[in-house]
């Protein structure tokens, strides 16, 4: 089985080689590695271009922004399964693709996602972020991590592509088009697959309103007013319930959609 490795970048010259380096010393070696990216005016390429014998794929060229790339990027992949590792992300050790390759032979499910270290830049405060327990509730503020998800490689054919016409939550859209529009199939990994250090685009307080506003036009996207209004409510007050069958099976009557 063959893993997909995308990398999408710009101007990323303190990062981007800790990312490569992660992926070049993944014990399991049956991958290609494609990097796109967007026309870096700083150092970032000549960083890339050192490792460039190891890498399949490199693409340099502007771009309409992340998402326009990491399309770029599902289109010139052929892996089984794909994955974005971007570059300020890290594979957490250099076993991530042996342990998900077992748990792939064992299934054939369209998505496969694990879990995310998440480190402050700024307290280095080190927290696991898990992602186990999903649902409408769930989906309604949170998504699978995206940086820690395997794509099965006819994902992007069957459901779409990233719409760029979200610059910063297209894959969140993603998520709920794949979600609650196709019942897209998933397997827990249950294991963390990678670092992420804050300070990325959709956390930056710069992008703030940009983000809530993004945010309203995908909701409005996939929810009524009023059932997105009870979502929330059980988000705040209820969902720690909302994963245990007898409860979701009361509250789906009670609230009247299927949780």
């Amino acid at each position: 089985m063959k893993f997909s490795i995308i990398t999408v970048c710009k101007d990323s010259h303190g990062t981007v080689e800790n990312t490569i380096l992660s992926v070049l010393g993944q014990s399991y070696n049956n991958y290609e590695y494609i990097i796109i990216d967007g026309a870096s005016k700083d150092s970032t390429l000549d960083i890339i271009n050192k490792y460039r014998d190891k890498i399949t794929k490199i693409i340099s060229e502007p771009d309409k922004g992340l998402y326009d790339a990491m399309n770029k990027g599902i289109k010139n992949s052929c892996g089984d399964y794909f994955f974005f590792l971007n570059s300020d992300d890290r594979f957490l050790d250099e076993n991530v693709l042996q342990k998900v390759i077992r748990k792939a032979e064992n299934n054939k499910k369209e998505l496969l996602y694990g879990d995310q270290v998440f480190i402050n830049s700024d307290s280095k405060e080190v927290s696991i972020r898990k992602h186990n327990k999903l649902n409408k509730v769930y989906l309604i503020k949170n998504t699978p991590c995206q940086p820690a998800t395997f794509y099965r490689n006819d994902v992007f054919d069957k459901y779409g592509d990233f719409d760029i016409n979200f610059k910063i939550v297209s894959d969140h859209e993603w998520f709920l088009r794949a979600f609650l529009k196709h019942n897209i199939s998933c397997y827990y990994l249950n294991f963390p697959v990678t670092e992420f250090n804050s300070g990325g685009l959709s956390t930056s307080i710069k992008r703030e309103k940009e983000l809530n506003s993004e945010r309203e036009r995908m909701f409005r996207k996939y929810f009524s007013d009023s059932e997105r209004k009870r979502l929330e409510f059980l988000s705040k007050y209820l969902r720690c319930f909302t994963t245990f069958a007898v409860i979701k099976n009361i509250l789906n009557q009670f609230f009247r959609f299927e949780l």
